[in-house]
């Protein structure tokens, strides 16, 4: 695979457009997906936060999954995933990878949002 970024990778995107509130954020994400192309245009990612409190532990958010701090993730502080929103990123959007999560978790990301898929 010749691609820049690559499945699990964290990125961060500079000036991308909230779907939820349809202003621009600057903000993690996790690569789910890219376009299968050997020099990617395009990219899907879930958003990466630190707000605890949307856990799905904590909150009412049930495909918010937990992501801890790791020396592979290069995150400052526990964080979660929102595996119910996924992003289409351009290359061009991402400024740099911060680090990466491991198969296992990419992989509770995905089936959170299979489990999304067939809620709705």
């Amino acid at each position: 695979m010749n691609n820049k970024y690559e499945l699990g990778d964290i990125v961060w995107v500079k000036n991308i457009l909230n779907k939820q509130s349809s202003i621009n954020i600057n903000h993690l994400f996790v690569i789910i997906s890219d376009d299968g192309e050997a020099v990617p245009a395009e990219y899907f990612g879930f958003v990466v936060s630190s707000n605890l409190s949307k856990s799905k532990f904590n909150s009412k958010f049930e495909y918010n999954e937990p992501l801890n701090k790791s020396s592979s993730n290069h995150l400052i502080k526990d964080s979660i995933v929102k595996c119910d929103v996924p992003y289409n990123i351009k290359s061009s959007e991402i400024n740099y990878k911060i680090g990466s999560v491991d198969i296992e978790d990419l992989l509770r990301f995905l089936n959170s949002y299979k489990k999304f898929l067939k809620s709705n």
